[in-house]
């Protein structure tokens, strides 16, 4: 058989080399991962679409394994990144998973096992400073971080600040605490790390010691996409959890790469959570992503000219925000709501076309029943936990009954949000927009919430 051809980007090798003295730290995988899956959902859908907060509700159900963050990393950590993927987008087909190199096969299977599980209620000082220690690495892949000494300013930034159970404090704040303290002190020894990158709870952001630099990209070479992830408590899968729990993949620039995921698990049943959101408010919330200070995804080796974009400042030009889609030269010098209705479209193209497999088992939910009010939310999630196979008890019931907190969020959810830029968002939204918009079962404008 014929392997897939991948290159490593430049420092590549080095990052591999620091993520290797980690893992035994991170405890070993799973032998063969990715042949020992039993079941995978993708959640496909746009960016923006409401992907975040699906998922990390479904993270509170015991009964559901996921990765901690974004598949990205793990992609670009094998080399199937755009442009080493050479496919020229985010796309890849099953040609990528079934003919791929031994080096990269191994490198996903090695990172994803060591990443997959679920939250845990207690938390594990080793697990939790050695997981932090490798996202850090991942996070700041330029900066000369030695990894078992990182490790170690993890584990005296954890000590300094016991954990103390509050019913008042947001889910999440003592390990954002904690990521501020490492921060700081990598600050204090002049790696320019910058705590604006992450997604982190207000309550966690009190007192940061940062001043705001200005709208600028967190390096040339990005592994993971800002906003980042905070590591958190996880109790790791193992061969048991993998056989008999599905697995819940989320990342948005995965409806471009469907065929793939249904190949690289050979062995595992294949589902797709459909998730659709009107395409004015999308539209707003990519708007709103691009001219964020986050959400960097490809670094271009020519300059972009997307109006309402890359005069915003200088660093713009460079930077394509969110996924890449096949075409997408075609959007270069575009206004920047015209691109991002290019980008809902698309994304929903990609889906729709390979749910025409009348094999894939699927299921669409509106992200517009999930946010109308409680009744809807509970409704569309006790729905979602049947076709799943997983009860609504315990923190996923109560998490689907209360809500959570925005999750990376750039400004506070509320309906018709999108109406202050109509402007600029319905001209946008012309005739292949419309008529995605009319497939997808938004026909009438006037509930576009």
């Amino acid at each position: 058989m014929t392997t897939h051809s991948v290159s490593a980007p430049q420092g590549l090798a080095t990052l591999h080399e620091r993520l290797e003295a980690l893992r035994p730290l991170r405890g070993p995988a799973v032998p063969d991962f990715l042949g020992r899956v039993g079941e995978v959902v993708v959640l496909a859908c746009s960016s923006r679409g409401g992907s975040s907060m699906v998922a990390e509700i479904l993270r509170y159900s015991r009964e559901l394994l996921h990765f901690q963050a974004e598949t990205n990393p793990f992609l670009r950590l094998a080399g199937l990144g755009h442009p080493e993927s050479r496919t020229g987008s985010d796309a890849l087909g099953a040609e990528h998973a079934t003919a791929l190199e031994p080096w990269a096969r191994s490198v996903l299977a090695e990172e994803m096992a060591r990443d997959a599980g679920s939250a845990a209620q207690e938390r594990d000082e080793n697990q939790v400073c050695a997981d932090m220690a490798w996202r850090l690495i991942v996070q700041w892949p330029e900066l000369p971080l030695e990894p078992l000494e990182l490790v170690e300013t993890v584990r005296r930034a954890w000590r300094a600040r016991p954990y103390r159970r509050s019913a008042d404090a947001p889910e999440g704040s003592h390990e954002a605490r904690c990521l501020l303290a490492v921060l700081e002190e990598l600050s204090e020894r002049g790696l320019p790390v910058d705590p604006r990158y992450y997604d982190l709870p207000k309550e966690a952001e009190r007192g940061n010691p940062f001043v705001d630099t200005g709208p600028r990209a967190p390096g040339d070479f990005l592994v993971e996409e800002p906003p980042f992830v905070v590591a958190r408590p996880w109790r790791r899968a193992d061969a048991a959890d993998l056989h008999d729990k599905p697995l819940v993949v989320k990342t948005p620039s995965n409806a471009y790469r469907l065929p793939f995921l249904r190949s690289l698990f050979p062995n595992a049943r294949f589902r797709v959570l459909h998730l659709t959101r009107n395409p004015a408010a999308s539209v707003n919330g990519l708007y709103d992503g691009w001219r964020h200070h986050g959400f960097h995804a490809h670094r271009m080796e020519k300059p972009l000219g997307i109006h309402g974009y890359a005069e915003q400042n200088e660093d713009n030009q460079w930077w394509w925000k969110f996924d890449l889609p096949p075409g997408w030269e075609e959007y270069t010098g575009a206004p920047l709501a015209e691109v991002c209705a290019f980008q809902w479209r698309s994304a929903h193209e990609a889906v729709l076309g390979h749910l025409g497999d009348a094999s894939i088992d699927r299921m669409t939910v509106r992200f517009e029943d999930l946010t109308a009010g409680s009744a809807g939310r509970i409704a569309s999630f006790e729905k979602m936990g049947e076709w799943l196979g997983v009860p609504l008890t315990g923190a996923f019931r109560r998490a689907v009954h209360h809500g959570i907190r925005p999750v990376v969020a750039t400004a506070r959810p509320r309906g018709w949000r999108w109406t202050e830029r109509a402007a600029l968002i319905e001209p946008a939204i012309g005739r292949k927009t419309a008529d995605m918009a009319e497939r997808l079962g938004y026909r009438d404008r006037s509930e576009w919430r």
